[in-house]
């Protein structure tokens, strides 16, 4: 057989090893001693070797070394002679240049250049398959911003250790980034693609081998590991340190996490994304609901999804047949007693028995549901309103809340003045109450919302007021007729000097801008006589009543003024 013909049979060997496995360099060994090759390689001149590797590990993704910027795929170890270079191209670009060196003894003239050239082509053929096979594998189950592992590898990797393990051994986690928005928001976007890498890289170093760590996307992780290294590993999450982090105050930034958690009794059987799913439930009912850093999922929590459901399904039901209902907190002037107002607060009947709002008000939120039972509650309180005028009464002005998801409903402004006409009343009767905002869109849409109510003859005021995003700002942009000193600051104006000082000067503000100015969560005498003596003369909260139905709101607008604080 003619070494042409050897060759040939060599390299259809070497295609139908590489079309079952990824070759190596012995694979093809016996073909370059038989044809007198010391070595191939790439050279990296043509956009260096950043094409060859994984961008967050740095390594090579198919089985070759890097030596002197040169890919090298094979090398005897002997001196070579005698050079060949062959260019290859792609879309009319020069692509790259695959080097075949012969021994020293090896002429020009002893070589088969057809053959050597079809080797190369081989050759450079076959490595850039599999090249681009492992680049799709790692894809496939690689974070493309972080490299670490995606959802699939993670599972991949669970079912790994499960052939030596028992699924009880290990605890499954869902992560989610604390307030992270904040880093895009006050460092930029770029930032917080760094802030996610640094993280990703720490979760890594804190797991084992045999444990493993991923990435879900945004600011989600996965986590499995031994249930004897979870309290280690939360303890190391805690708070993780992002450093060298641009326009963050100091270049760092401090990460906490809600954690949900998922471990499996000694009876139970779930798979991989099962599991998943109960830490998904338990980190957000901890974010959402319990306001807990970290959650176990158990009977309990299963119980509370139950009921979240049941709100769900039931609630356009409810909606329909007027179960949501306002109670009304009487507003008073502490300096006369007199009842200047009331604001209209959701309850829930519903069988017999009411439904509190921490017990609805999150799944709510949580569905997108909250404007439509924001308006439903309006259209009860207008309706409350209308009966008290039909019995000769003259209730005060009743204020409603509005929350900043009702900013987004088309028409909000007018459906708000059409519950109003619905219902037979005057702009003067109600007062819509509005939420300090925490975005920029939802700030720039309020301005546009209290100027369309304002210019409906509406009552405006700002529930909260200190606690958002730009209360000075808020003031000067928006013509808002009343401001209410948030529960946080009334709790603490007789024990810190600091925050009677901030009461003063909002009072102050107020005054100057004409405005009306009421404490929430007055719920002392001695707390009033503080605001009163500090300019404040309106106050709400349990010194003076809890939220009431309507039959005792009837009652406080019949005849009862309570007694001054002064």
């Amino acid at each position: 057989m003619k070494i042409a013909e050897l060759m040939a049979n060599k390299l259809e060997k070497l295609f139908q090893e590489a079309s079952l496995e990824n070759i190596k360099a012995d694979t093809y060994k016996d073909l370059c001693c038989a044809l007198h090759v010391t070595k191939m390689y790439y050279d990296m001149d043509l956009g260096g070797d950043d094409r060859y590797r994984n961008p967050r590990t740095g390594k090579l993704v198919f089985e070759a070394t890097p030596v002197d910027n040169k890919l090298v795929l094979y090398d005897s170890g002997m001196p070579g002679g005698l050079k060949k270079c062959y260019n290859f191209y792609y879309d009319g670009n020069e692509y790259v240049h695959a080097y075949i060196e012969f021994e020293k003894a090896v002429k020009e003239d002893d070589i088969d250049q057809e053959l050597c050239a079809f080797m190369a082509n081989v050759i450079y053929i076959i490595i850039s398959r599999q090249n681009m096979r492992k680049m799709l594998d790692y894809a496939e189950t690689s974070d493309v911003l972080t490299g670490i592992p995606n959802i699939a590898m993670v599972q991949r990797k669970y079912y790994t250790v499960l052939q030596h393990s028992m699924p009880q051994d290990y605890a499954v986690l869902r992560i989610n980034l604390r307030n992270f928005r904040y880093i895009n928001e006050i460092c930029g976007a770029q930032a917080g693609d760094e802030a996610i890498i640094q993280y990703s890289r720490k979760l890594l170093k804190f797991t084992e081998d045999d444990e493993c760590a991923g990435r879900m996307g945004g600011d989600n992780f996965v986590v499995y590991l031994h249930n004897e290294n979870l309290k280690n590993f939360l303890k190391k999450i805690s708070t993780v340190t992002i450093s060298k982090l641009k326009n963050a105050p100091n270049n760092r930034f401090d990460v906490v996490a809600w954690v949900g958690i998922s471990m499996l009794s000694e009876d139970e059987n779930k798979t991989f994304l099962e599991r998943l799913n109960d830490a998904n439930v338990a980190c957000g009912l901890g974010k959402s609901r319990l306001k807990q850093d970290v959650v176990y999922y158990g009977e309990e929590l299963k119980n509370m999804v139950m009921q979240g459901r049941d709100i769900i399904g039931i609630f356009p039901t409810a909606v329909k047949n007027h179960e949501f209902t306002p109670f009304f907190q009487p507003k008073v002037d502490m300096k006369t007693g007199k009842l200047v107002g009331f604001e209209a607060l959701c309850r829930w009947f519903h069988e017999d028995h009411y439904i509190y709002p921490d017990q609805f008000i999150p799944i709510l939120d949580r569905e997108g549901l909250i404007p439509k039972l924001d308006l439903a509650i309006f259209d009860e309180t207008c309706k409350s309103i209308k009966r008290w005028k039909e019995m000769g009464l003259t209730p005060p002005r009743i204020s409603s809340n509005f929350s900043k998801k009702d900013l987004f409903v088309p028409k909000i402004e007018s459906k708000i003045l059409k519950v109003i006409e619905e219902n037979g009343l005057s702009t003067d009767d109600v007062e819509i109450e509005i939420t300090e905002s925490t975005k920029d869109v939802e700030y720039e849409r309020l301005i546009t919302f209290v100027k369309t109510l304002k210019e409906n003859g509406l009552f405006i005021s700002i529930d909260d007021f200190g606690t958002g995003y730009s209360s000075l700002s808020l003031l000067h942009n928006i013509d808002a007729d009343v401001i209410k000193i948030d529960k946080s600051f009334t709790d603490m104006i007789i024990s810190d000097d600091k925050t009677a000082i901030l009461v003063e000067s909002i009072i102050t503000i107020a005054q100057r801008l004409k405005m009306e100015i009421i404490a929430e969560g007055v719920e002392t005498k001695e707390q009033g006589k503080k605001l009163v003596e500090l300019g404040c003369n309106l106050a709400q909260g349990y010194y003076y009543s809890k939220p009431v139905d309507y039959q005792s709101a009837t009652e406080i607008i019949n005849s009862c003024d309570y007694a001054p604080v002064v």
